[in-house]
């Protein structure tokens, strides 16, 4: 298992946001809100109870970034929010790749931008606006200093994946297609090579599991997505589930043809701290897939 870097271990004041290779801490009251993933631009939201509060665009350079041309851009596109701010302040004691500006505005109201011209072609170009209004507590410098203090990126290997009340790891060849993000229910999409993994972690399993063993309600559960229309899923003791496949689709299907995955299956695993149930479905061609896409999985 992939051990965190010391400068991932969150405070009890902080919390764990990683997504698609990006990593690092915000305070412990902001969630996310939003993520989009268009033509290789990432984007996410995080929002307290109140109103968004950090929005970070980034991406993957093909080619190495110019710094002195990225500067300039950046500066070029602030100009208006530069002219509407009261005061402007460059945040210092950053690291040198960094740049950052603490805008603050007449109504009290503090936006910090900020970001990271990459040092590599391999690394990401992040692109931070983080939000304090007149009763942020934090202290808007101070709290992107420690963002950039943890910012970690990984690039190959395990990568964690931490929002919400989800921890998992995963290969960084899969690659994130899709999301559903909703209350009590957290779904990720992910293909490599054709091949597809579905994860998903449901919240209140005490309910969900009331009346059922964790392999019926899997099973029911992934009957239903309708994501995946070939397997019929049945239990196979109370932990586990297995497939058949549906007469109509006893030849094959356009979707499955076209991958050339024919094979199917499903884990699911009880989380009793967290009162989450978390499932994973795989559509592969042979066993040493399962193997790669599946086995680093865990949640905790």
């Amino acid at each position: 298992m992939l051990e965190l870097p010391q400068k991932l271990v969150a405070s009890p004041s902080q919390k764990l946001f990683a997504w698609n290779g990006l990593a690092f801490l915000t305070p412990a009251s902001w969630e996310l809100a939003l993520t989009e993933l268009s033509k290789g631009l990432n984007r996410v939201v995080l929002e307290d109870d109140y109103a968004p509060r950090l929005e970070l665009d980034w991406l993957e350079p093909k080619e190495a970034l110019n710094a002195e041309k990225v500067h300039k851009n950046c500066q070029k596109q602030a100009r208006e929010l530069t002219e509407t701010a009261e005061k402007v302040t460059p945040i210092l004691e950053l690291p040198p790749e960094w740049t950052a500006h603490e805008y603050r505005m007449a109504d009290g109201r503090v936006l910090v931008v900020g970001y990271r011209v990459p040092n590599t072609q391999q690394e990401p170009f992040p692109f931070f606006r983080l939000h304090f209004d007149a009763r942020s507590k934090e202290m808007p410098a101070l709290c992107f200093r420690q963002i950039v203090q943890s910012f970690s990126w990984f690039s190959e290997g395990l990568a964690p994946w931490s929002f919400y009340d989800v921890f998992s790891l995963l290969p960084r060849e899969l690659k994130l297609s899709s999301t559903s993000l909703q209350a009590g229910r957290k779904t990720l999409i992910f293909e490599w090579r054709l091949r597809r993994l579905f994860l998903c972690f449901i919240s209140l399993a005490d309910m969900a599991l009331r009346e059922k063993t964790l392999a019926e309600y899997t099973a029911d559960f992934l009957n239903a997505t309708k994501l995946f229309p070939v397997p019929f899923w049945r239990p196979d003791g109370e932990e586990k589930v297995v497939y058949t496949r549906k007469k109509r689709y006893f030849v094959g299907q356009f979707e499955e043809i076209g991958r050339m995955c024919f094979r199917y299956r499903a884990d699911c695993q009880l989380l009793g701290e967290k009162n989450q149930i978390a499932i994973q479905m795989a559509q592969y061609r042979k066993e040493a897939d399962w193997e790669m896409i599946t086995s680093p999985f865990s949640a905790q």
